[in-house]
């Protein structure tokens, strides 16, 4: 999951403009976040067959970060998923989009504290058990709304402190951690529950798929990139293969150093890793890093939230007492809910193994996101009909791609994920119908 979200930036024609490398380091970098932490231990029980559903996440992420750069291109003053869904298919469609996207970032906040409740398990084991960590997890998520309560500045200056330190435990893994990998540990973990290919891939592809969300920033990029007609199209996909390029290869390390069955039980697999690999000094700062990214991490996604009650209500789709208020720095009754919501959230999903409850969430989120898509791209398809028949059969190629992929995510879920995430479809419906009489 990306560590924020990026709005259609506005540039200034006198301010200097990035090229294709330059854009394609802002794509990887929207996505290259907190959310991989826990996906190693998450792939663990399915094994290291599942670099495979990372491949086919990666083409799931190549096909809808496409759907949204034609989007770009022929939707004016749009620029989030929820304006280009109505762009295509109209405001009902669009509220539903706009009613999931919100749902899936305070639901996948959750997970990232869970992150850091898991690593802070491992820097102080009392801390691991199932009790103590949903309490951590809990207390991560109300320090947040109480940092996102002192406004904008905090919440800003709180993600640059961790940002560095953050990356540091996937770039480790991802280049060191190679010097440490053992061919037949890897080997040895390939299935070990044996379980039919497509199911395999299937699931660790929607786990795997979490790590690419926020894709879509992809396309606020095009304001500041140097002819983007040609620019933003490959800086997507250098990105997103940049992307996956850095997380198939720390997981890949790091399903090399630790057997699958260990991996599948680890509440800090990064941190757990290092330790194996050279010692519990090490692994101990790899586990602070982790805390203090997902942290921090938690704390932007709140705001996120805060921000996306605010926006759905000032266009009508969520009640007045959402709405901007002149003057105010942050909308207390926003935080509130956003951090009732997740504290529900992660006592409603709470599970002994941190890797199952984790799984559980990012799924659901991933799946959330994934209707959303799902809807771009046949918004896409509806708007395409207008285009020039070349132009037509390149879009509607990417849009039924994008389609296809995503049926095929959804295929890997287990029911309860596909219960929870259906949950907020008829909801949005019935809110939208009030409102709109209202």
């Amino acid at each position: 999951m990306a560590d924020t979200t990026a709005g259609q930036a506005s540039v200034p024609d006198h301010h200097p403009k990035v090229g294709m490398l330059g854009a394609a380091a802002l794509v990887a970098g929207a996505m290259i976040g907190s959310g991989v932490y826990l996906l190693p231990a998450t792939m663990g029980s399915i094994g290291s067959i599942s670099i495979l559903g990372w491949l086919v996440a990666t083409f799931a992420a190549l096909a809808i970060s496409g759907v949204f750069v034609w989007l770009s291109a022929e939707v004016a003053g749009a620029d989030s998923v929820p304006g280009y869904v109505r762009a295509g298919l109209g405001p009902f469609a669009g509220a539903e989009a706009a009613v999931i996207f919100w749902t899936s970032c305070w639901a996948g906040a959750v997970a990232i504290a869970l992150a850091a409740a898991g690593a802070a398990g491992f820097l102080i084991p009392a801390l691991a058990q199932p009790a103590a960590r949903l309490l951590v997890t809990i207390a991560i998520i109300w320090a947040s709304v109480g940092l996102c309560w002192m406004g904008p500045r905090v919440v800003a200056r709180t993600e640059g402190l961790t940002l560095g330190l953050g990356l540091l435990p996937v770039i480790l893994a991802a280049t060191a951690g190679w010097f440490f990998f053992k061919g037949d540990v890897f080997a040895g973990s390939w299935n070990p529950l044996h379980q039919p290919l497509d199911k395999a891939v299937g699931a660790s592809a929607l786990n795997a798929f979490w790590a690419f969300l926020g894709m879509e920033c992809a396309a606020a990029t095009a304001g500041v990139v140097r002819d983007p007609t040609r620019n933003v199209p490959r800086a997507t996909i250098l990105g997103v293969l940049g992307a996956a390029a850095l997380y198939i290869s720390a997981t890949s390390a790091i399903m090399g150093i630790l057997p699958a069955e260990a991996l599948a039980k680890s509440d800090a697999p990064f941190g757990d890793a290092a330790k194996a690999a050279v010692g519990a000094a090490v692994g101990a700062a790899i586990a602070a890093c982790a805390f203090l990214r997902t942290a921090g991490c938690v704390t932007g996604w709140t705001l996120v939230v805060a921000e996306t009650t605010r926006g759905a209500a000032d266009e009508g789709l969520f009640p007045r007492i959402f709405r901007t208020r002149p003057g105010e720095r942050a909308s207390p009754a926003n935080l509130l809910v956003g951090g009732g919501l997740m504290t529900v959230f992660a006592i409603a999903t709470e599970n002994p193994s941190l890797a199952k409850q984790f799984s559980t969430i990012i799924n659901a989120c991933s799946l959330l996101s994934i209707y959303t898509y799902t809807l771009a791209a046949l918004s896409l398809a509806r708007i395409a009909m207008g285009f020039s028949p070349g132009r037509r059969g390149a879009a509607l190629a990417n849009a039924a791609a994008a389609v296809a992929f995503a049926a095929l995510l959804v295929s890997g879920a287990k029911p309860i994920e596909l219960a929870l995430s259906l949950i907020p479809v008829p909801l949005a419906a019935l809110l939208y119908l009030s409102v709109r009489r209202r």
